[in-house]
């Protein structure tokens, strides 16, 4: 996640110069730089496994490497059972860790989270709740030779199948990696409100997931291969994370003639009243359901 907030979190940064061209006038326009924020990036999952919160600061525009944050204080607390985990940045480069001793998770499902972040004098807070995941039944694929699409290419494309839990509304984050990397491109990222993408949510619920969110787990510039290992995951979260989710694609993907104009992107960080910049970024803890399946060679 920290990259998809660099994308869209360096806007405020400033230090951008734009080119404006004609058949007559060429018109530079450049932006004073402003003062770097503090973003939290703090996504993070119920599971027996290390969990990282990364504390950098905004760069201007063309910079595309936020330095890390050290020196801070970095808590998180399982408000319901009264638990308290600290995170600590052993490496020296603003990725602070939790380390679960023995069989550790965070906590269950409806329990209420707070994160505090202190960095120099100031404390920022938010808070979550641990919200219920569905699982995925299967993945498919296909092998493409000539996709019918602009410029896809050759390979195999998977999808995975999965019902929404039905009974309330539900939000979920589709995560999908390619033999262990996580796929990052801005067109593909896929979440879903129950079934479906979009306000039509509400009418969708305990359905099976529809495409393209079923579909988003390939890169058509970039499909499997014979050997390669598709992993998806379907995390938890709640309807503010799904609404900075579909700001932060918005804004990521915005351009041409019809632009929309740009927006600073939403937080659930509290910054204090006098801290000198508000800080940006996210604060989720999430239940997480998983999937692996390799490509098998095919008759064609």
């Amino acid at each position: 996640m920290s990259r998809l907030l660099r994308q869209i979190l360096l806007w405020g940064s400033g230090g951008l110069s734009i080119l404006i061209t004609s058949c007559e006038d060429v018109v530079n326009v450049n932006l004073a730089p402003s003062r770097p924020q503090l973003v939290i990036d703090a996504f993070i999952a119920n599971q027996n496994a290390p969990q990282t919160i990364r504390l950098t600061t905004t760069v201007p525009y063309f910079n595309t490497t936020p330095p890390g944050v050290q020196g801070a204080d970095v808590i998180v607390e399982n408000l319901t059972q009264n638990r308290r985990f600290v995170f600590v940045d052993t490496r020296q480069n603003g990725e602070y860790r939790w380390q679960p001793a023995g069989n550790e998770k965070l906590g269950n499902i409806g329990d209420d989270f707070r994160l505090t972040v202190r960095h120099q004098g100031f404390t920022y807070t938010a808070a979550c709740r641990l919200n219920r995941t569905t699982k995925i039944d299967s993945i498919v694929y296909e092998f493409r030779q000539r996709p019918n699409f602009g410029d896809n290419k050759e390979g195999y494309y998977a999808q995975f199948y999965g019902t929404d839990l039905p009974g309330q509304d539900d939000f979920y984050w589709i995560r999908a990696y390619k033999n262990g990397r996580l796929i990052t491109k801005p067109n593909l990222i896929n979440y879903a409100f129950n079934a479906v993408r979009g306000g039509s949510g509400a009418g969708s619920d305990g359905f099976v997931f529809i495409p393209p969110i079923r579909t988003r787990i390939t890169d058509p510039q970039d499909p499997y291969q014979e050997g390669d290992e598709v992993r998806v995951e379907i995390w938890s979260i709640d309807k503010p994370t799904y609404l900075f989710l579909e700001q932060a694609e918005n804004q990521i993907n915005n351009g041409g003639l019809f632009a929309r104009p740009l927006e600073n992107t939403r937080t659930n960080i509290l910054s204090p009243a006098n801290a000198p910049l508000p800080a940006l970024g996210w604060f989720c803890v999430s239940e997480v359901s998983a999937a692996v399946e390799k490509i098998q060679p095919k008759k064609r």
